[in-house]
């Protein structure tokens, strides 16, 4: 299971995902899609939920890779100006061409609506996950009092 960990960790980087926190991020989204289709597409002949959950789940993890990259890439821009109006551009185009699909899906494909917002919300619990692993393994807890405000 560690070399399959390493060899994805190797592939990612080859492809620009440099910074160690992005690159785990996207890792395991990828294992998450992987680990969701391998589950849910034998049943997709059967079962509409099934290749609904995992429609969903490779939309945003398509989505989250393409932002993860360009997210790395979009910091090191000179002109902040630039900055924005690309990642705007990238947002609008990344949204309209999910909602495209997504629109595609449900009314052209019989797609059903709650598992394809189950499927696209696995990127939270990718997060969630990966945030309570890293507070876990930190050696340093703050503790809040409710004064900080």
């Amino acid at each position: 299971m560690r070399n399959l960990r390493d060899g994805l960790e190797r592939w990612l980087f080859r492809r620009g995902y440099v910074h160690p926190e992005v690159r785990e991020l996207v890792r395991n989204q990828l294992a998450l899609t992987a680990l969701v289709c391998a589950v849910c597409l034998p049943f997709a002949g059967i079962s509409v939920w099934a290749w609904s959950f995992a429609a969903g789940t490779t939309i945003i993890s398509l989505n989250f890779c393409s932002l993860a990259k360009f997210g790395q890439r979009v910091t090191g821009y000179g002109n902040k100006r630039e900055a924005i109006a690309a990642v705007l551009a990238r947002f609008y185009f990344r949204l309209a061409l999910t909602g495209f699909v997504l629109f595609g899906l449900i009314v052209w494909f019989g797609a059903l609506p709650l598992p394809l917002v189950a499927g696209i919300s696995t990127v939270v619990v990718n997060f969630l996950v990966w945030g309570v692993v890293r507070h876990a393994g930190s050696k340093t807890h703050q503790t809040l009092t409710g004064k900080e405000a």
